[in-house]
């Protein structure tokens, strides 16, 4: 009677005596092949033993009928003469089954890892450019802060100096007012200013000739009206090329007087004054003489209307004459001083205030030298 129960249900006394059995039945099979090639011959009649007879065929156990079979039920017969293990019935299945389909070709060697290499090295990249932004992020933040801590060390430095100054200033301040002294006497030059010949319109002060102050900063009227009550002309000792004659005889302007050395109002009273500092007559430079248009004689009411071509002659005090012929007229400002210039030709600038009667701005008259002679 077959055993019907699973390996798992065998005790291992049963499972040693299947393996036994499998290796007698080997061992009979391998010395019947020899037997049947004539290369054995048997053992018992070679020494005239009786063979020894087959043990009993093992009995089965009564409790084998009352236990179920698994599914799938897997059965060895240990009382059969040919014991059949799990093996054996996995390779009646695969026979069933048939041949194993053929293993796929292997793949070239570095097919399959290519990609993974690709990705591998453009991570690396990636990672050592995202590295070099941060090292260059915090080479910024360090620069940047290092330049901050610059900046504040030398705006510290300069509020130190301030604060040295400032005390030196005080400490002078304090000494000044510790000791008292004499105040300087202040001088200052008009024409860095104003025009000369400047004044308000008669119709303002009923005829009268008065300096205009109103052309001069605050600052500054103070010393002036001192400086307008000193004359130039005491100052000033007349030399041999020094002009001290003007004539202009066109059909519209007729002038001739006389030519003092200042341009201060007191000088401007008595006729046409010469801007000390200015050329000379026949000197490679700008010679300015300045004259009222409606006071003290009208001398340059009419030079308006001098046109390109008329001449003005201009007498030393040597006696020699010289002749400018006028190139330019202008209408300026009282404190367009830039007519003062000296300049590097041989010219003549006439000034005097304007429009007529009103003398809010300058008539500015140019010429340039020509001749000269006796």
């Amino acid at each position: 009677m077959r055993d019907k129960r699973a390996v798992d249900e065998l005790s291992i006394e049963e499972l040693e005596r299947i393996l036994a059995i499998r290796k007698r039945e080997a061992r009979q099979e391998r010395l019947q092949r020899l037997q049947a090639q004539g290369r054995r011959v048997p053992f018992a009649a070679s020494l005239d033993i009786a063979p020894e007879p087959p043990a009993p065929p093992p009995q089965q156990h009564e409790a084998a009928e009352d236990i179920p079979p698994l599914e799938p039920p897997v059965t060895y017969d240990i009382t059969d003469e040919v014991p059949r293990f799990e093996d054996e019935l996995e390779e009646e299945r695969a026979a069933q089954r048939g041949p194993p389909p053929a293993p796929e070709p292997a793949a070239a060697p570095g097919a399959t890892d290519a990609p993974a290499r690709h990705v591998s090295r453009r991570r690396a990249a990636w990672d050592k450019l995202l590295l070099a932004i941060e090292v260059v992020a915090v080479i910024g933040v360090i620069t940047v802060l290092a330049f901050g801590a610059y900046q504040l060390i030398i705006e510290q430095d300069r509020i130190e100096a301030l604060e040295q100054k400032s005390a030196d200033i005080q400490r002078d301040a304090d000494a000044m007012r510790a000791t008292p002294t004499p105040l300087p006497e202040l001088s200052i030059q008009l024409a860095d200013y104003v025009l000369p010949g400047g004044h308000y319109s008669p119709d303002v002060t009923g005829g009268e000739g008065a300096f205009n102050l109103d052309e001069l900063p605050a600052s500054i009227r103070p010393v002036a009206m001192a400086q307008l009550v000193a004359p130039q002309a005491e100052r000033f000792t007349p030399q041999a090329s020094s002009p001290v004659r003007i004539v202009i005889d066109t059909p519209q302007v007729q002038v001739d007087a006389s030519i003092y050395g200042g341009d201060d109002w007191y000088n401007l009273v008595k006729g046409v004054g010469h801007y000390l500092g200015s050329a000379s007559p026949g000197e490679s430079a700008n010679m300015v003489l300045t004259a009222h248009n409606d006071i003290y004689g009208e001398i340059f009411r009419d030079i308006q209307y001098l046109e390109p071509g008329d001449e003005i002659r201009v007498q030393a005090n040597n006696g020699r004459w010289y002749t400018y012929v006028v190139f330019d007229k202008q209408i300026v400002g009282p404190n367009d001083v830039w007519v003062l210039e000296p300049g590097n030709s041989p010219i003549v600038t006439l000034i005097t205030c304007h429009p007529y009667r009103v003398d809010t701005q300058r008539m500015i008259v140019f010429g340039k030298l020509v001749s000269s002679g006796r």
